[in-house]
């Protein structure tokens, strides 16, 4: 991982290609770059919100709990986003808490500097409010697909979000290189792992689905948008 970035390198985040070269510039001393190993927590709920995240390669995820120390909420992160959105503008300390899920790239930079340039850069601003949208809507349509008293249609809605939100176009199908353990899917979906392992063997035999090295590859995405519908 390069241990010093430029102005050049910061413009191949989406977020920053259209800042001016001063105001790059400006930010330059307060980029850090950092690696984490598989397993690592970057911050914990509850932690002042101080950094702002860039995932450059790697996996990461998200989990925030309840009083009773059960998990509430968990999400994924794949390359090349920013992190996290929930609190920018406005929230003092981190709302989940984030670890590594696999050996990661990071660059960050202090909340006060990163806020204070999307303060006074309008583009940036709109950036953001996007995505916040698009993170929305996704969560909202996981919630409509996920709520089912059925228990396999539980587990067919919850790969397709994954496939959705993480997974990345190939030559032949669609894969989602975040690796992912049949325990992982089950808790996500709220069945049982029995449940899951007897789903994702029927969709290996129909081929629609493979599950090679905790990854999930499709060959054919359509069949998940159809069974949601």
């Amino acid at each position: 991982m390069r241990q010093q970035w430029t102005v050049d390198d910061l413009r191949q985040l989406d977020i920053f290609n259209k800042c001016t070269s001063r105001e790059l510039e400006s930010l330059l001393p307060h980029v850090y770059c950092r690696t984490y190993r598989k397993g690592q927590l970057l911050f914990m709920e509850g932690d002042p919100r101080e950094r702002v995240y860039f995932l450059i390669n790697g996996y990461v995820k998200f989990e925030r709990c309840n009083e009773t120390a059960t998990h509430q909420y968990t999400d994924y992160l794949k390359p090349k986003q920013l992190f996290p959105y929930r609190g920018l503008l406005s929230e003092t300390y981190y709302q989940h808490s984030a670890e590594a899920l696999t050996d990661i790239e990071v660059i960050y930079m202090p909340t006060d500097r990163f806020e204070a340039l999307v303060s006074r850069n309008a583009t940036m601003l709109l950036h953001i409010v996007g995505q916040m949208n698009r993170i929305l809507d996704l969560h909202e349509r996981r919630v409509q697909e996920i709520i089912t008293p059925s228990a396999s249609d539980r587990v067919i809605n919850t790969i397709h979000y994954l496939i959705e939100d993480l997974g990345e176009k190939e030559a032949d199908g669609v894969r989602v290189r975040c690796p992912f353990t049949t325990v992982e899917i089950s808790r996500l979906s709220g069945t049982s792992r029995e449940t899951v392992s007897h789903i994702l063997s029927r969709l290996r035999k129909e081929d629609i689905l493979q599950f090679d090295a905790h990854q999930l590859v499709t060959l054919h995405p359509e069949y998940f948008e159809q069974a949601t519908h």
